[in-house]
């Protein structure tokens, strides 16, 4: 993938998620551990549709709000409907470059979230199909809502 804001940063593997039905306990070797993943990619599709109309689609607020009006001035919404993950990934990768400690985690395989605090995850993707589905909350409120979340109260 390549981004034109941030052209140094490679991109990093999404962690393998737990099988289901079966856990093993593997204690974590602290030494020997990588730092959390935060720039995964998977919106590909997405940067190209947006380069297709001659536009930039920048990782940040902007960026939301573009997808924002993108997904608002189409009425036949079946149509975006491969763009779906992909604006999830991209919502999370703005939450990872935004928020200081966020980082991508999967519990369920293929089913990436991303950690904002010790207590909180936002299911980015399924955030991205409720927004395909109603207009409200916007990607923009939701990140908002996320701030909100992770400020120190004073």
């Amino acid at each position: 993938m390549t981004d034109p804001q941030d052209p140094a940063a490679p991109l990093q593997g999404l962690p393998s998620g737990m099988p289901r039905r079966f856990a093993e306990y593997r204690p974590v070797d602290r030494q020997q551990s990588s730092p959390p993943p935060t720039n995964v990619g998977g919106y590909d599709e997405l940067l190209a549709h947006f380069h297709s109309n001659g536009t930039q689609l920048p990782r940040s607020q902007d960026g939301l709000a573009a997808i924002d009006n993108l997904i608002d001035s189409i009425d036949d919404k079946t149509s975006l409907s491969a763009l779906v993950r992909p604006i999830g990934m991209f919502y999370g990768d703005v939450l990872t470059h935004t928020i200081p400690g966020a980082h991508w985690e999967v519990i369920q395989e293929g089913y990436p979230l991303v950690r904002v605090t010790a207590k909180t995850a936002v299911d980015v993707v399924q955030i991205a199909i409720r927004r395909m589905v109603t207009a409200d909350p916007t990607l923009l409120q939701n990140f908002s809502h996320v701030m909100a979340l992770v400020r120190p109260e004073p």
